[in-house]
């Protein structure tokens, strides 16, 4: 047996040393190098052909006994990477760019339902392809490198995602992730499988958007965007989810990068901690740049200061037959929004209010993954996270003196976070994946607010103490053949607090109807449940202090989608999807108004009546269009529209427009890569990218205004017999993107210049009558915004 082993090991480093002595003789080349494993049992695939495929003549290599793989000698530029085993699919990677930094792939391959001929890769692989497997409609993997290079992401995956079909960004204050109607709160976020906190600075609880991103694209790996109807190892959310990875530190040499622009000032290295074992760092630290605008005179939305900084590592100890992974990331961030600085152009100021915001978050976790057998895995992950929000609001006269408070609070929200499952391949056509995942949580929550003279504070929220969350999952894969796939699940979720469980069936079909026509449909209940701050809100009558919305149940909801795609030449992919989403028992108020929390989240206000039931409901449905150009011979466009409506019915028993009920999106994006022509012998490659970005969005919803009552009282009145009627005019910006860059042997610079709204457009961010003058106050989003941004690679 070791005799057949050595035998084996001696034929592949032969192969491999044969594919490798055909390479390049130019000056800047570098290594692309990485491994190679089946996608549903993580062992490694032996004997594999990986091929630089548009080289002449052709370089490659093949994976030794651990299924790792090296290429030396790659010219630096774009290249086609292709990967070929007998009896699994083969992998066409497009556009892979070779720089000055190693590039580094951990691959996975998946097993074909009929056995395969090793044959020779002609196909293109769809670029947007998702890596959840159990996910088979309204999801698509976005890259890391996208979110760089598309104008107006500012190196940000939410903002990235607002490019999306059926999702809104039409608010510059945040990066809000509004998907086909539904609140942002209705978002989960996991990273490196374990649910976190909100990944922004100067977030408020409850919430799941922020002015400024704690996610560092730099530290990020391609991950996973849904929109409905997700598989059942997702839950407690019913609007979409954000499913994250960390990317891997070389673990053969040091890397180091600067970067410097408007999200800040940044540091970050990547390194082996022992190159025997495999084992790597990564380390990210960024600091707030902000002051620095603020000096040159640019209006980033805000009079205020913020200040904020942040950090992420993950560290990475391969072992035999598994993997051990920790990681973390949290941010540190304050603003003080002074009355008497603010001016028409402050997105976040109050009349005459002061306001002190303080906020810490982060999370810190250990992930092991260990094989059993050849057929299956298990994966262990535990986490400590923790949330707190020190805020502060004062009145002041008109002159803006004499403040006094009229809001507190100082509180947090904690979670100890588990999960484990195990996943098994029984052959190519099925597999399953069985888990169980439970949130502790950990609250110390105290805020009150100012009354009258006479009543003075009341408090809001006095609790110390936890509640836990219980999340069991099971999901099934069958696959009759390669090109039809079933997907069904069962997820399970229990709030300890008030003792609520509820059930949730999923559902999903891909049908490769011909090797351009793709097919899918799919269906899921959801649930989430309320704020956890919600749960403790407390109400005092005759000395006895109760907690009224303690038993709420789970906002629930139904997802229907229906997709279809098709592939045409020259890289041009083009998917519609047709959906429905019915959501029932969502809280309101027991007496009739036009409360509702499906509008939770469509302001800086997360203050939430006394009395609330379940009673509510809500529809969303809508139609999607996307036509999309992968990076193709430097040419890309991304062009999506939705047309959708967001209802909701109230516990008046009327229905209303939901806030995020804008009707319809348009985003239009395309760039082209100039890369300049390489001089033998040249030391360095240059290229020039330009990007474009074109948002059209139907007008945010809001409440007439009563004028001629609201002059009688003198103070604004709004007329809620008609919510949600209005609309402010249509969001409308141009982002321009030119970045430049210079590649050298070990070296790699880049200047970008991100322009914000290039014709200036006055887009309405709110309008308030002041009854004391008769007048209108209008807010608008951010004007022209020229932002640059400095990155270095060492």
């Amino acid at each position: 047996m070791l005799a057949k082993k050595n035998k084996m090991k001696i034929t592949v480093t032969l192969i491999a040393f044969a594919l490798t002595f055909l390479s390049y003789g130019q000056n800047l080349t570098q290594t692309v190098r990485g491994s190679l494993k089946d996608k549903q049992t993580f062992q490694p695939i032996i004997g594999a052909k990986v091929i630089i495929a548009d080289t002449d003549p052709l370089i490659g290599s093949v994976t030794d006994l651990d299924g790792k793989f090296r290429i030396e000698n790659v010219p630096v530029g774009r290249h086609q990477i292709a990967i070929s085993f007998v009896g699994y699919e083969p992998i066409i990677m497009n556009n892979i760019e070779v720089g000055s930094k190693e590039v580094i792939l951990d691959l996975e391959m998946t097993e074909a339902v009929n056995m395969m001929k090793e044959v020779e890769v002609t196909a293109q692989k769809e670029k947007g392809e998702h890596i959840n497997k159990m996910a088979t409609v309204s999801v698509r993997q976005f890259s890391v490198e996208q979110s760089n290079r598309f104008a107006g992401s500012f190196n940000d995956v939410a903002r990235m995602a607002q490019n999306f079909a059926g999702v809104q960004g039409a608010d510059d204050s945040r990066n809000d992730i509004v998907i086909r109607g539904n609140s942002p709160t209705g978002v989960l976020f996991r990273m490196e499988g374990i649910d976190i906190p909100n990944p922004n600075h100067f977030a408020r609880f409850g919430t799941t958007g922020g002015p400024v991103s704690i996610l560092n694209n730099n530290v990020l790996a391609n991950s996973d965007f849904m929109t409905a109807a997700f598989p059942a190892e997702y839950g407690n959310a019913i609007a979409g989810v954000f499913d994250l990875k960390m990317r891997t530190g070389n673990n053969e040499k040091h890397e180091f990068m600067f970067q410097f622009g408007f999200n800040g000032a940044e540091m970050m290295a990547e390194g082996p901690i022992s190159r025997k074992t495999g084992a790597s760092y990564l380390v990210n630290y960024r600091y707030s740049t902000l002051i620095l605008f603020k000096k040159m005179g640019i209006n980033f939305g805000s009079t205020a200061l913020p200040n904020y900084q942040d950090g992420a590592f993950k560290f990475n100890f391969p072992s035999k037959g598994g993997l051990t992974t920790v990681f973390g990331m949290g941010g540190l961030s304050n603003i003080n929004i002074l009355a008497k600085d603010a001016d028409s152009t402050d997105l976040f100021a109050l009349d005459y209010s002061n306001t002190y915001f303080d906020s810490k978050v982060g999370v810190v976790g250990v992930t092991h993954r260990q094989r059993i057998g050849t057929k299956s895995y298990m994966n262990f992950s535990v986490a400590a996270q923790g949330n707190v929000n020190v805020v502060d609001n004062d009145t002041v006269d008109y002159s803006f003196n004499n403040p006094f408070k009229t809001y507190e609070s100082n509180s947090y929200i904690g979670k100890i976070v588990s999960d484990v499952y195990y996943n098994r391949k029984i052959n190519a056509k099925n597999m399953f994946k069985v888990g169980f995942h439970t949130d502790v949580y950990l609250l110390n929550l105290l805020d009150s607010v100012y009354i009258d003279p006479t009543f003075g504070f009341m408090t809001l929220r006095d609790y110390k103490g936890s509640t836990v969350m219980l999340q069991p999952y099971a999901q099934y894969r069958y696959r009759p053949t390669d090109n039809l796939t079933f997907n069904v699940g069962l997820h399970s979720q229990t709030l300890t607090l008030n003792k609520e469980t509820f059930l949730e069936p999923r559902f999903g079909m891909a049908w490769d109807i011909t090797k351009k026509d793709k097919f899918t449909v799919g269906y899921g209940l959801h649930s989430q449940m309320q704020p956890i701050e919600i749960y403790f809100k407390q109400d005092e009558e005759n000395g006895v202090i109760t907690k009224p919305t303690e038993n709420l149940k789970f906002t629930k909801s139904h997802h229907v989608v229906v997709g279809y795609q098709h592939r045409f030449p020259y890289n041009i992919n083009v998917k519609a999807e047709a959906y429905y989403q019915y959501l029932f028992d969502v809280p309101v108020t027991v007496e009739s108004s036009t409360f509702c929390m499906v509008n939770f989240g469509s302001d800086f206000n997360t203050a939430v009546p006394t009395y609330l039931d379940n009673d509510g409901k809500g529809r969303n449905y809508g139609v999607e269009l996307t036509v999309e150009k992968y990076l193709d011979k430097g040419f890309y466009f991304l062009v999506n529209s939705s047309l959708y409506e967001s209802k909701y019915t109230a516990s008046n028993g009327v229905e209303y427009n939901s806030a995020f009920n804008g009707n319809f999106t348009f985003n239009s994006l395309a760039g082209y890569e100039f890369r300049f022509k390489q001089k033998e012998g040249a030391r360095t490659s240059k290229s020039l990218t330009l990007d474009t970005k074109f948002t059209y969005n139907g007008g945010k919803r809001y409440t007439p205004v009563l004028v001629n009552e609201s002059m009688l009282a003198g103070y604004e009145i709004r007329d809620w017999t008609n919510t949600n009627t209005a609309r402010y005019p249509d969001y409308m910006k141009l982002n321009f993107r030119i970045a430049f860059k210079v590649v050298g042997k070990k070296v790699t610079q880049e200047w970008a210049a991100d322009i914000q709204n290039v014709t200036n457009r006055k887009n309405v961010f709110v309008q308030n009558f002041n009854a004391q003058s008769g007048t209108w106050n209008t807010t608008y989003q951010t004007g022209f915004l020229p932002i640059g941004q400095y990155r270095l690679y060492f």
